[in-house]
């Protein structure tokens, strides 16, 4: 299993190679694959909804490290804004996982693997945003980080 988020994670930071340049697209790969695994880890808790705590505090964590990677200082509450953006997008798969969790090992398994994609996709179209911003650029999937990032 992990062995596909890597795979996933690897296409993707292969899809936004084109955009980011190479010493930030590695870092950014680092700093969303640790957030997956966190995120994955927690997804595996086999009690419905147990997970949204450690799954955000992950993600938030990501948001916060992509930012600092483009000279982008992000707060927690800008982090978990941008987190809420994704949820509102995202947030049916993240429910039908968690009542899923109602069946034992299966859900389990759907919950670690919504945890992950959800994440990935998420720090993703972040860290392209964040390059965007960093480059003078309008971000492509959040036009609100403009109103919520503070630059240096």
């Amino acid at each position: 299993m992990a062995e596909n988020w890597e795979a996933e994670n690897n296409r993707l930071a292969e899809e936004y190679s084109n955009s980011i340049p190479q010493p930030q697209l590695g870092k950014c790969h680092g700093a969303i694959q640790t957030a997956c695994v966190a995120a994955g880890a927690a997804g595996l808790i086999p009690l419905p909804f147990a997970d949204a705590v450690p799954i955000v505090a992950a993600q938030s964590a990501m948001i916060i490290a992509l930012g600092a990677i483009f000279n982008i200082h992000i707060t927690k509450s800008v982090a978990k804004s941008v987190i809420m953006a994704g949820i509102a997008t995202q947030g049916g798969r993240h429910i039908a996982s968690n009542l899923l969790k109602f069946i034992p090992g299966l859900g389990s398994v759907a919950g670690a693997a919504t945890a992950v994609g959800v994440t990935q996709l998420l720090g993703w179209t972040t860290a392209d945003d964040f390059y965007r911003i960093s480059v003078g650029k309008d971000p492509k999937f959040t036009m609100d980080l403009l109103n919520l990032i503070q630059r240096p």
